[in-house]
């Protein structure tokens, strides 16, 4: 006799943490730790490596404070501008808290993009120098 067992969405996500799968693995969303932002924004000016990168909070809350070198793309109107953005770089994305980058994240994947990072921890961590408008 075969038992069938049913798991639920939940139960299917408990397991791919406890066999080691991370939200990178799952998603093929690169993830980068907001503390190693300034290290890795370096790095890139250093290389001249083209990456991109994007904010996706909505205009009043990039202008209150953001992160120089970082463009304004809210999640909002992505769709209609994110083909201003080049897909054969590195796109990096922040947002408030990194819900809204990941979701940005997980759309420009659908839309072919390749080379994705989400920054964890995002503005709400975020211990650097801002800029205001």
């Amino acid at each position: 006799m075969i038992k069938v067992y049913k798991f639920s969405l939940l139960g299917l996500l408990l397991l791919f943490l406890l066999t080691g799968c991370d939200e990178e693995s799952l998603t093929g969303i690169n993830q980068l730790d907001v503390n190693d932002l300034t290290y890795r924004m370096t790095d890139s000016l250093e290389k001249n490596d083209g990456a991109i990168y994007i904010d996706v909070r909505e205009d009043y809350e990039y202008n209150e404070a953001y992160i120089d070198g970082f463009e304004n793309y809210p999640l909002s109107t992505l769709e209609e501008t994110y083909t201003d953005l080049p897909n054969d770089k590195e796109i990096i994305i922040i947002c408030r808290s990194g819900n809204r980058s990941m979701k940005a994240g997980m759309f420009l994947k659908e839309q072919g993009y390749e080379n994705v990072t989400n920054v964890k921890g995002a503005m709400l961590d975020w211990k650097g120098e801002t800029k205001s408008k």
